[in-house]
Parts: C-alpha cells; sequence; structure tokens
C-alpha cells in the first residue's frame, strides 16, 4: 500500500465520522417535522386533560394557538400553584431569516399594582438532566440591547401590559427533549408569574 494514501484515507474515516456524528445528534430535520413532532405530543397531552378544569383564559388562549395554526410548547401563569390564570403562551415557528426553528413567547398581564423589578429565573433540562440554570435581575435584563428592541421598561404601572418576544433555537443543540421552567418575582420575592416549556428536536 502507498504511504501518500494513508493520510488521505485517515482524513475521509475522520470527515465520514464527523458527519456522521453530526447527523446522529445535532441534525435535527426540517423544521416542519420539528413542528410535526411537537404538534403530536402536544395533542397527546391534551387528550388526558379534563376539560371541564380548564379556566376561561386557558381556553381564550387555546382557541389563539387553534385559530393561527400555532404550535404551543408551553404556558405562563399568574401563579404557580393553587388556581390560576394562564397570561401567555409559547410557540413553536419556522425561523424564515436564518433557518431552523425559533420560539415566541407572548404574554399578557394585568399588575394590580406597580412593579419597580425583581428577578427572572430559569431552569433548563435535557432529556431529563439539568443543563442550564440562571437569574437575572429583571429591570436590566434587556439593557444591553438597541433601544428599540428592549421589551423591559420598570417601573410598570398598574394596568394592562404585552409582551412578544422571539428566541431562535440554537442549530447546534443536541437532539433530545428539552424542559424549561420560569418565573417571576418582584422586589419582596413574592411570585408574580411563572411557566413552563417542553419541546422536542
Amino acid at each position: 500500500m502507498n504511504c501518500r494514501k494513508i493520510p488521505l484515507i485517515i482524513l475521509l474515516i475522520l470527515m465520514c465520522s464527523v458527519f456522521s456524528l453530526y447527523m446522529i445528534f445535532f441534525n435535527h430535520g426540517p423544521p416542519e417535522e420539528i413542528l410535526k413532532t411537537n404538534l403530536k405530543k402536544s395533542a397527546g397531552k391534551k387528550a388526558n386533560e379534563d376539560v371541564d378544569e380548564l379556566t376561561d383564559s386557558e381556553i381564550a388562549w387555546r382557541k389563539f394557538i387553534k385559530d393561527n395554526n400555532y404550535v404551543a410548547i408551553g404556558t405562563l401563569w399568574d401563579s404557580c400553584d393553587g388556581d390560576k390564570d394562564t397570561i401567555g403562551k409559547v410557540i413553536l415557528l419556522p425561523d424564515k431569516q436564518s433557518g431552523g426553528i425559533k420560539s415566541r413567547t407572548f404574554v399578557n398581564v394585568t399588575f394590580d399594582e406597580e412593579y419597580n423589578g425583581g428577578e427572572l429565573g430559569i431552569s433548563v433540562k435535557y432529556n431529563g438532566k439539568d443543563l442550564y440554570d440562571n437569574k437575572w435581575d429583571f429591570c436590566s435584563i434587556d439593557e444591553n440591547e438597541e433601544e428599540e428592541d428592549r421589551q423591559v421598561f420598570c417601573p410598570y404601572k398598574p394596568g394592562f401590559h404585552a409582551w412578544i418576544t422571539d428566541r431562535k433555537v440554537p442549530k447546534y443543540l443536541p437532539k433530545g427533549t428539552y424542559f424549561s421552567k420560569t418565573w417571576l418575582t418582584d422586589g419582596d420575592g413574592e411570585l408574580v408569574a411563572c411557566g413552563f416549556s417542553e419541546f422536542v428536536l
């Protein structure tokens, strides 16, 4: 065997290995397939729910999701336990600008009192294992953004407030199930809102 061919063969094997690893662990497939998979997962969960226990706010949000043909992957509430009203939904969409998918969070909330700040926390699990945890000061969470891109301007006066936020789902994330829990507290540490999302890549 010619010794000059050995480096080429090794390079070819290495390239095939890298390509195989990418296809097995990181190639999410087309956005349509990801949305279809998550739509089936969502429909399976709804089939096991007691419709009589749904709040009016949850029914309204589900109608919004259905009317717009969105794929819901998460919900936000005004409380984490007991009686809670739905204040938002998280959906998956194709990212038409850069390819892949993105999440979009819709929030409609009414503050009874002035909101001067607090803490936003997130906990993410990948296939049931802890992946990421962090907390931020809510009022300064997007202060490094361009002025037209900012959404958080404290203090918030009592009344109705609405946000729509898009987040790109990175292409480098491995295939699997992602579960996230978020929560927002006020300056006294009292819970203002919480939510979750779960999706499959």
